[in-house]
């Protein structure tokens, strides 16, 4: 008897709803409707659905973390380039070589690399912390915005 891994069973049946449905999206109720034939239970059904959603939730804030990191990154590079350019044009103008403007070139140089590692490095430990943050941030700010367009949907209809 053939066994397959859950990956494989996953792959499989995949490809067997890609012939079933012609590329066509299934409604909700379609695809409760197989997994019942397939023996799942609805409230196993309905909590597959919400931890669905959950991650989809998950991925698209790590993929508006990653827009904002490598835009913060790319502006701080940008930074980086203009000012050490300056340092070390101005370092060689006035002494002939560039002996002090080494040092903010060579730490800063280092601090863009670890932000680079940091940015592009997604599965690290201080990826992960950094998005914990944010995405305290960004709740914070919904939470805010929120509050502020309820104190100013009040005090207009207070001034009428």
């Amino acid at each position: 008897m053939e066994t397959y891994s859950e990956e494989q069973v996953d792959q499989i049946l995949r490809y067997a709803l890609a012939k079933r449905t012609n590329g066509q999206n299934l409604t909700k109720q379609q695809i409760y409707e197989i997994a019942a034939d397939m023996g799942v239970s609805e409230t196993d059904f309905l909590a597959a659905v919400q931890e669905w959603q959950s991650q989809q939730g998950v991925k698209q804030e790590k993929a508006e973390f990653d827009a904002y990191k490598k835009k913060t990154f790319r502006a701080n590079l940008l930074k980086f380039a203009i000012i050490n350019t300056f340092l070390v044009a101005f370092n060689l103008l006035t002494s002939g070589n560039i002996g002090w403007a080494l040092y903010p070139l060579i730490f800063w140089g280092l601090a863009i690399a670890l932000d680079a590692w940091v940015t592009y490095q997604s599965d690290s430990d201080e990826y992960e912390k950094q998005f914990r943050k944010w995405q305290g941030k960004q709740k914070r700010d919904r939470l805010t915005a929120q509050i502020t367009g309820k104190l100013v949907t009040s005090l207009e209809e207070w001034l009428k």
